[in-house]
């Protein structure tokens, strides 16, 4: 019997520590990717740089140049987004009315709610 105990402490141990790593790893994960994405194009540019850096061991000259052909890409993807940017957004809004057309006035409202939701997330308010 007191071997049992000492086993199942054992593994509830174990287990503490396997679900608090994953908690940690998931929190730390989220916060990278949160410091990524509010980094705006910058640090996307530099993720990227880093990246090729280290795989492709760049010395500093290459460094420069590809940090600005990225950045050229990023500015070029920036107009091509601006350009079409009106047509997405009016097949996105038919597509979101032909949807409201098929719901119960109830799932109507949550569907509103969902849209304003993702509106906010892809365009935060201005302090």
């Amino acid at each position: 019997m007191k071997n049992m105990k000492a086993i199942i402490g054992i593994l509830l141990i174990f287990a503490l520590g396997a679900a608090s790593g994953a908690i940690v790893t998931h929190m730390v994960h989220r916060a990278r990717m949160e410091s990524f994405i509010k980094g705006g194009p910058e640090a996307k540019e530099e993720v990227i740089v880093s990246k090729l850096t280290r795989k492709l061991d760049l010395d500093s000259r290459q460094q420069e140049q590809v940090r600005a052909i990225i950045h050229e890409n990023h500015r070029a993807m920036q107009q091509i987004r601006k350009q079409y940017h009106p047509q997405i957004q009016a097949i996105l809004e038919q597509g979101q009315a032909r949807i409201a057309t098929i719901l119960t006035p109830e799932q109507r409202e949550k569907f509103r709610v969902i849209i304003e939701e993702r509106k906010k997330r892809h365009r935060p308010e201005e302090p």
